[in-house]
């Protein structure tokens, strides 16, 4: 006799498969699984970003950190220079480095792009991985939207970097090395050092001599007065030091046991020279006695980006600036297809780069003029088509061959 079908397929779950109210509660649990599914982030999943997006960005930040560590490194034997001058430490080196970064970001950004878009979507082409895009349906239209955004965010960063990031790094790049000569003064004032030194507050002049023993903390100190009621006087001490009263900016050099020598400037008449000692001597200064305080006012680079402000060329050099990155990643994709399997493959990378400064260069000189006589919607619109147009309409009229990889190539 024939078994149940029932029974024949699942023989444990028969009776459960049987109940009205579990198949209802396996069909919500199916729609619930399909419904997470469903509303799961699509972003990381796409096609494009997957292929395309980890390895550009990659070698993207492969290059930015490349190119910053070669003009860091340039800068460094500069800075250092200023560091010790001043008696800094490795720690004030670093301190001053960061301030260079935004600069060489602003001057990296657009090259690096062009580098990692180009070689991104080459090894992504030669490998096939375009043409299965291409076979499941993926448009090579999406492949020049994903270059374009990503140099479009990258033209973002870089107007941000440029009009306000790169100021306030200018600004605090000086300001860091005057407290940095600040400190200097102050410590040479307080502690001394292994040489002679030399410093002149308000008309009075401190030379202070190393100390001679080791059982010595300071050295002698001499003070200078070139008037004193007329006459000039020198004091020499060996026991002084400096003091911080309140204001914090207020310090004191008390000297003890002073000798002091004092007569009027020579003349026809022979003046005697007055020598006495007294117990204690001080003279309250303040460190902008010692050094100018350092000026506050931003300088014309230093100056953040205002646009309410009368500035068109400093805006039109922004936009140029930022236009360049996504003009770079397109002239990847130009370059790739210009290059094709031949000899040109080979040169078609730097004449890219080559046409990318070359129009940067002539643009920004005739948008320079433009933005005198033109509004900053039509500055921008027209930059937009200079830097953009070319390489954007080369694409869309040969773009289709990005996604098949060079004859020869599997």
């Amino acid at each position: 006799m024939p078994a149940s079908p029932r029974c024949t397929s699942l023989p444990n779950y028969g009776e459960r498969l049987a109940s009205p109210r579990f198949d209802s509660d396996t069909h919500h649990m199916s729609q619930h699984r399909r419904t997470i599914h469903k509303f799961a982030l699509p972003l990381p999943r796409l096609p494009i970003v997957r292929v395309l997006g980890k390895p550009l960005v990659l070698r993207l930040l492969l290059l930015l950190l490349v190119i910053e560590a070669i003009f860091l490194a340039e800068s460094f034997t500069t800075l250092m220079e200023h560091a010790l001058r001043y008696g800094g430490t490795a720690r004030d080196v670093l301190h001053l480095l960061s301030f260079k970064t935004p600069e060489i970001l602003d001057l990296a950004l657009a090259m690096s792009l062009l580098i990692a878009t180009y070689f991104a979507t080459q090894d992504a082409r030669n490998r096939g991985e375009l043409v299965i895009l291409a076979t499941a349906g993926i448009h090579w239209a999406r492949v020049i939207a994903f270059v374009l955004t990503l140099g479009v965010l990258g033209g973002a960063l870089s107007f941000l970097n440029a009009g306000l990031i790169l100021p306030m790094a200018k600004f605090g790049e000086r300001l860091a090395l005057a407290e940095l000569q600040k400190d200097h003064v102050l410590s040479q004032i307080k502690n001394g050092s292994s040489q002679p030194t030399v410093q002149t507050i308000r008309d009075t002049t401190f030379i202070a001599n190393p100390a001679q023993g080791a059982a010595q903390t300071r050295g002698q100190l001499f003070v200078f007065q070139p008037n004193v009621t007329g006459n000039w006087r020198v004091a020499r001490s060996q026991d002084w030091q400096v003091t911080d009263p309140a204001p914090a900016d207020t310090h004191t050099i008390t000297l003890q046991s002073l000798s002091v020598l004092e007569a009027p400037y020579p003349n026809d008449q022979t003046r005697p020279l007055n020598r006495f000692t007294t117990t204690q001597a001080s003279f309250a200064f303040q460190l902008s006695d010692a050094l100018p305080a350092p000026d506050t006012t931003r300088t014309a680079a230093e100056r953040l980006l205002d646009l309410n402000s009368n500035e068109p060329a400093q805006l039109t050099r922004l936009i140029t600036r930022a236009l360049m990155v996504p003009m770079a990643g397109l002239l990847a994709l130009a370059a790739l297809l210009v290059g094709g399997a031949g000899p040109w493959r080979h040169a078609a990378l730097p004449l890219a780069a080559l046409l990318m400064m070359s129009c940067d260069v002539a643009s920004r000189a005739l948008l320079a003029e433009w933005s005198a006589v033109v509004s900053t919607p039509s500055v921008l619109l027209i930059a937009s088509l200079l830097y953009l147009g070319p390489p954007l309409a080369y694409l869309l009229w040969r773009g289709e061959a990005l996604m098949t990889p060079h004859r020869g190539r599997s």
